[in-house]
């Protein structure tokens, strides 16, 4: 078998592959080729994709190779498999799986600790999704189980290794840019709102509510006198009239 013949079945090999190819399975399947070469062929394979400008590319996935659509492209494969995807990770299956990921090998009283919540229903299905996995033991009081993350994890994030991982201090500046962005949005859909209001219901200006038709605040002794003068001439007979009982 030839070098070009051995790099074209690699490249068919990947392609019908939907989890990373390690290097022994590929060889296993070739048989007769070298290691080396054979990591060679792959990084050929790389650069053709890269510099052909092809919709995918060639990466590494903890250890192993997969061939990944390009980011760029991302939505209009979203589109043909809409419907078809599996469920997403919940917010607290994400934090979870992200403390696991730092801080590993953990127990999950530590986890929970972090969290402030019991995490049972999320650690199952994070193990059920196998993207974290029993390590080992602590040597602590009761032997309690450690937690990783698996293969799966970085096939599922893209991940070469878990030295991959974004740096503490690339979150943070990431999530408060998030935030910001959020508060701008708002802000925008605050002003939008309001040019709306005005244009349909005019400028709304605020009433006094406290100022009397005459312009005396109600609270004025001279508008208090007024108001109860008006109410004993309505509520009793005026003097000089007789009443009712009076005329029989």
């Amino acid at each position: 078998m030839d070098r070009n013949e051995a790099k074209r079945i690699i490249e068919a090999l990947l392609f019908a592959s939907d989890v990373p190819l390690l290097p022994a399975k590929i060889k296993s399947i070739i048989g007769g080729i070298d290691v080396k070469v054979l990591k060679d062929l792959i990084n050929e394979l790389r650069q053709e994709y890269d510099q052909d400008g092809h919709s995918f590319a060639l990466v590494d996935i903890g250890g192993g190779y997969q061939i990944y659509t390009r980011q760029e492209y991302a939505k209009w494969v979203q589109e043909l498999f809409k419907g078809k995807r599996s469920a997403k990770l919940t917010a607290a299956s994400l934090e979870t799986l992200a403390i696991v990921a730092y801080k590993q090998p953990i127990i999950k009283a530590d986890i929970e600790s972090i969290r402030g919540v019991n995490v049972d229903g999320v650690m199952a299905t994070l193990l059920e999704r196998n993207l974290i996995q029993v390590v080992g033991r602590d040597s602590r009081p009761g032997r309690p189980l450690l937690f990783g993350t698996t293969a799966e994890f970085l096939r599922y994030f893209g991940l070469g290794s878990l030295s991959d991982l974004p740096r503490m201090e690339e979150l943070e500046e990431y999530l408060k840019q998030r935030e910001a962005e959020r508060e701008k949005a708002q802000d925008e859909i605050d002003a939008e709102l309001r040019n709306y209001q005005i244009a349909t219901h005019g400028e709304q200006v605020e009433a006094d509510l406290g100022a009397e038709a005459g312009g005396q605040d109600a609270g004025e002794p001279g508008a208090m006198e007024e108001g109860t003068a008006e109410a004993r001439e309505t509520m009793n007979p005026r003097e000089g009239e007789e009443s009712e009982g009076d005329r029989y």
